[in-house]
């Protein structure tokens, strides 16, 4: 049986999972550097989009994130997995800082490899977790692996040619 959360939890929530999310995803995005000497002198990939591409992209999947974060918090079958995925999004979001600050501020292109290696698990943890919670809420969230998976793609290549 799904149980629901009061209205004012709902509007909290939505603010927290959001916020989260956004603010780490930007706050390490270096989305301004993208532009710049490290990233600029890279030999790209053949399949690497262009740079406005990413921003849209990330908003898009940040978007999706927080609305799945918001429905498995507010409508919920299961209390243990929602615990379970509370934590996982909140690795998740640790991640999403990490990788873009290592990449693009540390220059750190081969240990950004093994931080989105640890991104898809979480990822697919927080899908399976989010399954037994809310399978809207999982849903959302395919989306988001499967631009990881290819920004994996991207992260490797830029290894192997650089």
């Amino acid at each position: 049986m799904e149980q629901e959360t009061s209205k004012k939890e709902k509007t909290v929530s939505a603010i927290v999972f959001f916020l989260y999310i956004f603010i780490l995803g930007y706050a390490g995005s270096g989305m301004d550097v993208m532009e710049g000497s490290f990233y600029s002198s890279l030999v790209k990939p053949g399949a690497t989009p262009p740079s406005w591409v990413f921003p849209i992209v990330w908003t898009v999947l940040f978007i999706l994130i927080g609305l799945a974060g918001y429905h498995v918090w507010n409508h919920y079958k299961d209390e243990k997995y929602r615990k379970i995925f509370v934590a996982l999004y909140a690795i998740n979001g640790i991640l999403v800082f990490l990788w873009p600050y290592l990449f693009f501020t540390q220059e750190l292109i081969t240990t950004t490899l093994y931080v989105i290696v640890a991104l898809i698990i979480v990822i697919e943890l927080m899908i399976l977790a989010a399954f037994k919670v809310n399978h809207k809420a999982a849903y959302m969230l395919i989306p988001y692996l499967i631009w990881v998976l290819f920004a994996t793609y991207l992260n490797a290549s830029f290894i192997m040619l650089n």
